[in-house]
Order: structure tokens, then C-alpha cells, then sequence
């Protein structure tokens, strides 16, 4: 889910994701430290029959970067997840990092 946020306002709708996140938080937690879900708990979800992996597109940003900690300056690049996006303030929100946004693309062709 991605937010678009004009001014410092709050913004009470970000609440859901967040419990969300810190329940996904806490199970990573625990799987990392090797104490997977027990029987009776994965008895208790949701069945998922006739299944396979599959791949959900996701709104991103993409554009050229400076000053990230892997990606070499002046390379394109494409962001993960956005979640929150305030060109008013000049930042955007990924799932991994904020972003200080700088010139947004302009299509030539426009003009």
C-alpha cells in the first residue's frame, strides 16, 4: 500500500500496515531464531490448495542515484515498495529507505 502525503499532517490510515509489519516483524523474528510455527498454529490458518509461486507487481519509483549506500552514483535504479510519497515535502518512503526526492522526470516528448 502506498500513501500520498501533502504536508505535516498525520496520517492515522498508516495504523493497519503497521500492525501488520510488526506482526511480520515478530514472526521473522522468531523463524530467524528457528522457532518456526508450531503444529497447531499452522493447523489453525487458512488452507492454500492448487498452489504455486507467483509475482505481484508493486508501485515503486525509479530514476537515476546519488549517495546510496550500494548502488554506485548516477546509476538508474528502481526503489522497492513505496509506501509513503510527499513530493510537497521532498521525500518518499520505501520499504527499505527514504528517499530525499530531487528533479522528477519530465517526458521531452511533452514538450
Amino acid at each position: 500500500m502506498s500513501y500520498m502525503v501533502t504536508g505535516r499532517i498525520p496520517v492515522p490510515e498508516l495504523r493497519s500496515d503497521i500492525e501488520r509489519l510488526r506482526r511480520l516483524l515478530d514472526d521473522l523474528e522468531r523463524i530467524r531464531r528457528g522457532d518456526h510455527p508450531s503444529a497447531a498454529r499452522i493447523a489453525r490458518a487458512p488452507i492454500l490448495n492448487n498452489w504455486e509461486m507467483a509475482q505481484r507487481l508493486e508501485l515503486c519509483l525509479t530514476g537515476v542515484v546519488n549517495g546510496h549506500p550500494i548502488i554506485t552514483d548516477d546509476k538508474e535504479a528502481y526503489t522497492s515498495a513505496l509506501w509513503v510519497i510527499s513530493p510537497e515535502l521532498g521525500y518518499a518512503r520505501t520499504f527499505s529507505r527514504l528517499y530525499r526526492l530531487g528533479t522528477p522526470y519530465a517526458d521531452p516528448s511533452l514538450h
